[in-house]
């Protein structure tokens, strides 16, 4: 069946009830007391990183929660906490959205500012196919773990091209403002139990002809 068109999804707050990467930090720092220690000493440095871009200050946090340790003990432990403890936080009635758009023969793909590895920890725990995703990307620097790309707002737009070669897409998923780059280009959004100020501020930029829904997952 040929495709009718691409539906993006977000996952945070989309597909998942949570933060899922501060989720996962916060229970890696609490059972690490010498890095939950490491990291509030930096708080100040954080702040600071923060004047410039939200991906610096997230590289100090990350940074101090990895230094020092191996990639692949740290890899292991997302994949732990994507597969065991995530589902409990998966919206049962996003997923069947997302089962009903690939019935539909929709090409569906997950652009998301989480890592790329819970989307698919998760996905496998359901045993859900995998499919296309663009997320934050990491690297190794000075011993620790750094954000190389933090795929929030236009990146994922910028993302979306440049992984996946996908330039339009017809139906957004999202909770979020932040995604304002992807609802601009969509003909029909969908917001996932969104607050009141994001539902007033989407209704008031998109035009007559795209459809708006609104779903509040129990």
């Amino acid at each position: 069946m040929k495709p009718l068109g691409v539906v993006v999804f977000d996952f945070d707050g989309t597909l998942v009830s949570r933060d899922s990467f501060l989720d996962f930090s916060v229970r890696y720092c609490l059972r690490r007391p010498a890095r939950f220690l490491l990291i509030l000493l930096l708080l100040p440095l954080t702040a600071l990183a923060l004047t410039r871009s939200r991906r610096r200050a997230a590289s100090v946090l990350l940074w101090a929660m990895t230094v020092g340790s191996s990639t692949r003990a740290f890899v292991l432990e997302l994949r732990r906490y994507a597969t065991e403890i995530l589902p409990s936080y998966a919206h049962e009635s996003i997923f069947s959205e997302l089962s009903a758009q690939l019935q539909a023969g929709q090409r569906v793909v997950i652009a998301t500012g989480t890592l790329p590895l819970l989307v698919g920890g998760l996905f496998d725990a359901r045993k859900v196919a995998r499919l296309p995703i663009v997320g934050s990307r990491l690297r190794r620097y000075w011993g620790g773990l750094v954000v190389e790309t933090h795929c929030t707002g236009r990146v994922k737009v910028r993302e979306l091209e440049r992984k996946l070669g996908i330039r339009e897409w017809s139906v957004v998923y999202t909770d979020s403002l932040a995604d304002r780059a992807l609802m601009s280009r969509a003909r029909e959004i969908t917001l996932v139990s969104p607050d009141q100020r994001t539902e007033q501020l989407t209704r008031q930029s998109i035009d007559r002809e795209t459809v708006l829904r609104v779903l509040r997952p129990r």
